[in-house]
């Protein structure tokens, strides 16, 4: 019951960052000297809208990542909209999800018999590599349920370059 309590929590906290996600307690972030460091996402508050419409190209992709991530990441299509909306450059964040999302369903599609931990930690996994490399990502979410072989499977299939989630002070 903690362990789904704190994945929750988690999932909120990304949603607060970048608006769609969740990862673990210490975030590592850029900061404007181009240095990455842990922050506490505790002590994150969202933006606000910096763009109020989205082209239609835009939100059939967020529809689409919206559905593809529903079992691991519970945000409704419009608490997802809004999310891109609060990013000064959407397009970025759409495609990057967007290409996180092919990887999932890519991976969940070929292993139709997954159960929910798996699917999360793939989820995980995926989120986590598109922040860092492949062997920070591993180290970062701790391994419980996937298979080295997985894991592999899942790095395979992405291959976008890694970029941490900047944090603005203010």
């Amino acid at each position: 019951m903690r362990s789904m309590l704190n994945n929750s929590l988690l999932i909120a906290v990304l949603l607060l960052i970048f608006g769609l996600s969740f990862y673990s307690c210490k975030t590592k972030v850029e900061a404007e000297s181009g240095t990455v460091h842990p922050i506490n996402p505790g002590e994150i508050t969202p933006g606000p809208v910096v763009n109020d419409t989205l082209s239609a190209v835009q939100l059939k992709k967020i529809k689409k990542i919206q559905r593809v991530f529903e079992e691991v990441e519970p945000s409704t299509l419009e608490e997802t909209i809004n999310d891109f909306k609060q990013d000064k450059a959407p397009e970025k964040e759409i495609a990057s999800w967007y290409a996180m999302a092919k990887v999932y369903e890519k991976f969940t599609l070929k292993h139709k018999h997954l159960d929910i931990n798996k699917k999360t930690e793939a989820y995980r996994l995926i989120l986590m590599r598109s922040q860092e490399n492949e062997a920070n990502a591993l180290a970062e979410i701790g391994l419980k349920y996937l298979t080295h072989k997985e894991v592999a499977e899942i790095f395979g299939y992405y291959n976008v370059e890694a970029k941490p989630i900047t944090v603005e002070k203010k």
